[in-house]
């Protein structure tokens, strides 16, 4: 780290960026300290994740906690872990405690989208997405007091980062990358289990990143055979090492991994539970709501800036072609689950908290625009 400094130090958009994580670091905790506790809090969560905690220190014997097969189906590393801490350390005021632990989520994931964002374009780059995401209210908030979207939210853009890691290191993806991968990837999963859908997403990128540095007449060459044999190995040694961690983090899998882990996917992905929503001056189903609900409220709730910032990454990325893969993936990471959300109708409520984990790309996306845009007009004022 000495070192890196040194290296650095004439480079004022590596200390902004060192300054600013530091500064919401201790920020945000302290800004989460009064913050009042959510319906699922008390009403699901903190029970559930007593009888969960309870499973574990009894090795097994008291089940409690899976005769609630709702809650089980949906998993959760976290709130078990804030049980943990509080019991430990016999803390009475659990709920300060727990806000301060969903904040230091809410700083990791600052933190790894500026990361992301400078391993696409520069620390520049960095900066510009983390201020954005910090400045966005309806972000903030939720890691405040909602510890089941801002721990998805969290490991999602962390393995996005680690996904275009391996992809940084083709055609030898180190065993640091793949093991970091596979963890980020398990607690994303066992957060919710729409984190499976991160296998595909590495599959898909592997794909057509291969396809895009190869020629034609050598996607199935021989001597690219030993290429794709071993992204092959590492995307099964990922998929596999991740599918096991999650094993002896999550009850209800733990007593039948493969059925249950089916089981929970397909359920919770046609969620039967609908609640009424205030919408467009209504009170409507959740299940039942116009198809343009999410994007909509998005819109209404994120700050004009990322909104500029995105346009500015629409208009400009053309002129950097060097880096269209960059932006092909961090494009897909928020344009997709919305699209999805769209495209089945899914229900969803509370807002937007269930795309919430589409929001720190999209920040991202809005970073890189901003960069975009300071490059254009560099290029435009010099000439």
């Amino acid at each position: 780290m000495k070192q890196f400094f040194k290296e650095n130090k004439k480079k004022p958009w590596v200390w902004a960026f060192f300054i600013l994580i530091i500064f919401i670091l201790f920020a945000m905790p302290i800004m989460s300290i009064d913050a009042g506790n959510s319906g699922d809090e008390d009403g699901f969560q903190w029970p559930y994740a007593e009888k969960v905690v309870n499973f574990y220190t009894t090795w097994g014997k008291d089940t409690t906690c899976l005769e609630d097969i709702d809650m089980g189906m949906h998993g959760g590393w976290f709130d078990p872990l804030t049980v943990a801490i509080v019991r430990v350390f016999k803390i009475d005021d659990y709920h300060k405690i727990r806000h301060i632990m969903n904040a230091l989520l809410g700083v990791i994931a600052i933190l790894f989208s500026g990361l992301l964002a400078k391993n696409m374009k520069g620390w520049r780059a960095g900066v510009i997405t983390m201020l954005l995401l910090f400045l966005s209210p309806r972000f903030l908030g939720h890691t405040f007091n909602n510890p089941k979207d801002i721990p998805f939210a969290v490991l999602f853009i962390v393995s996005i980062y680690y996904i275009h890691k391996f992809i940084l290191e083709y055609p030898k993806p180190t065993v640091k990358t793949c093991v970091k991968l596979a963890i980020s990837i398990a607690l994303a999963i066992t957060s919710r289990v729409g984190g499976y859908l991160l296998f595909a997403y590495l599959g898909l990128f592997i794909l057509v990143y291969y396809l895009m540095v190869n020629k034609t007449k050598d996607y199935f060459s021989k001597k690219n055979f030993p290429v794709i044999k071993r992204l092959f190995f590492c995307y099964v040694g990922v998929l596999v090492g991740a599918f096991l961690i999650t094993i002896p983090l999550w009850p209800f899998i733990m007593q039948a991994p493969i059925t249950n882990t089916v089981k929970s996917f397909t359920d919770l992905s046609q969620y039967a539970i609908g609640i009424r929503q205030l919408f467009e001056g209504s009170m409507q189903w959740s299940d039942m709501l116009p198809w343009y609900y999410t994007p909509k409220f998005i819109l209404m709730t994120i700050p004009i800036a990322v909104i500029v910032g995105l346009l500015c990454f629409f208009a400009l990325l053309w002129k950097d072609k060097k880096n269209y893969f960059n932006y092909f993936i961090i494009f897909f990471c928020f344009f997709f689950p919305i699209f999805w959300i769209v495209y089945t109708g899914a229900n969803v409520y509370g807002g937007w908290r269930h795309s919430l984990f589409a929001y720190p790309p999209m920040v991202v996306a809005a970073g890189l625009g901003f960069n975009l845009a300071i490059e254009w007009v560099s290029q435009k004022v010099i000439k």
